[in-house]
């Protein structure tokens, strides 16, 4: 068992969330219905993908549970990696209206703003000294 705080992951989630509907609303403002659907399509499913990604890598902490650590970074980069792959089918199957670069598009910005986050928390939790 070990003291250490873990660090907050609900700014990444939350970050991610705010800029899949943002991303959609000024889709929405620019161009339209099609394209909010393509940039908000392509957000959730990184949104998803990202936040089953984050809930296992900081499900550990502590020198002590090194080894838990990497086996839930490398299952959950492999849920990462399914959990995308089958969105983007499921997308471009069942909605047709969807413009796929938009939808990558859509996808590569909340991946980005997810990776600020990140960083920003890493960060944030190495300066406290925990």
């Amino acid at each position: 068992m070990t003291n250490i705080k873990a660090p907050s992951i609900s700014s990444i989630i939350g970050g991610q969330i705010g800029a899949e509907i943002l991303l959609a609303l000024i889709g929405f403002g620019l161009s339209g219905i099609q394209t909010a659907l393509s940039l908000g399509l392509g957000g959730l499913i990184c949104f998803v993908a990202n936040t089953v990604f984050t809930l296992k890598a900081f499900k550990y902490r502590g020198a002590s549970a090194t080894e838990q650590i990497v086996k839930e970074f490398v299952s959950g980069e492999v849920y990462k990696i399914l959990l995308s792959a089958v969105g983007f089918a499921l997308t471009f199957i069942y909605v047709p209206a969807a413009t796929p670069l938009l939808v990558f598009l859509g996808y590569i910005a909340v991946y980005l703003v997810g990776m600020v986050s990140t960083m920003h928390v890493v960060r944030t939790y190495n300066q406290a000294g925990i």
